[in-house]
C-alpha cells in the first residue's frame, strides 16, 4: 500500500481483504437471487464511485449479465447531496421487460436511488432491485432500503476504492475516513 493512502485518512473503515469477502458474498447472492432468470440480468452502475465495486463483482458471477451505466450527480463536489438529483448520462438499453439490478458505490439519503428507481420504473422493467458496496442506514431520508447491502457504515467522510472527493481518492484500495483537514 502507499504510504501517501495513510496520510489522507484518519481511520480505516473497511479493508481491502473485507471489500474482497464482501463482493464475494455479494456475488454469490445475485447468482442466487437470479438463479431461475433465463436471460441476461441488466446490471446498471451508477458511475462513477461504482466502477471498483462493479468491475470485481461481474467477475465473480456466474449468471449471464449486460452492463449499463449512468450518471446521476447530486453532490456537485460537496460533501453532501444539494438539491434535485440529475442524470447527466442515461442508459442506451431499452429495459422493457428486463431484470434490473441498480449498482451503487453508497447510499445515503437515498434520494439519488430514488429518482433513478422512478425513471427506470416508467420504462416497464421486468423487476428493479438494488446492490450497493456501503450504506449509511441512519442517514435515509426517504422510504427504501437496498436489496442488498456489503457493509453498513457510519455517519462519517469517507474515501476510497471509488469513492471520492472532489474526484480525488477513488483509487485507494480501501475504505477509510478522510481527515478534516483535507476538507474545504
Amino acid at each position: 500500500m502507499k504510504k501517501s493512502y495513510y496520510s489522507k485518512v484518519s481511520e480505516i473503515l473497511i479493508s481491502k481483504e473485507e471489500i474482497n469477502e464482501g463482493i464475494s458474498k455479494a456475488s454469490k447472492w445475485i447468482d442466487n437471487e437470479y438463479k431461475d432468470v433465463n436471460e441476461p440480468v441488466l446490471l446498471i452502475g451508477i458511475l462513477k464511485g461504482c466502477i471498483p465495486f462493479l468491475g470485481q463483482l461481474t467477475t465473480k458471477l456466474e449468471i449471464d449479465v449486460e452492463l449499463e451505466f449512468m450518471i446521476v450527480s447530486s453532490f456537485k463536489g460537496t460533501q453532501s447531496a444539494i438539491g434535485m438529483p440529475e442524470i447527466i448520462k442515461d442508459i442506451d438499453s431499452d429495459v422493457k421487460g428486463k431484470h434490473i439490478l441498480l449498482v451503487e458505490d453508497i447510499i445515503d439519503s437515498g434520494y439519488t436511488i430514488k429518482y433513478v428507481i422512478d425513471k427506470i420504473k416508467e420504462r416497464q422493467p421486468a423487476s428493479i432491485k438494488i446492490i450497493t458496496f456501503l450504506s449509511k442506514d441512519g442517514n435515509r431520508k426517504v422510504d427504501l432500503e437496498p436489496n442488498y447491502t456489503c457493509f453498513s457504515i457510519p455517519d462519517k467522510f469517507i474515501i476510497g476504492f471509488g469513492l471520492d472527493y472532489k474526484e480525488k481518492y477513488r483509487n485507494y484500495e480501501f475504505v477509510g475516513v478522510l481527515k478534516k483537514e483535507f476538507l474545504d
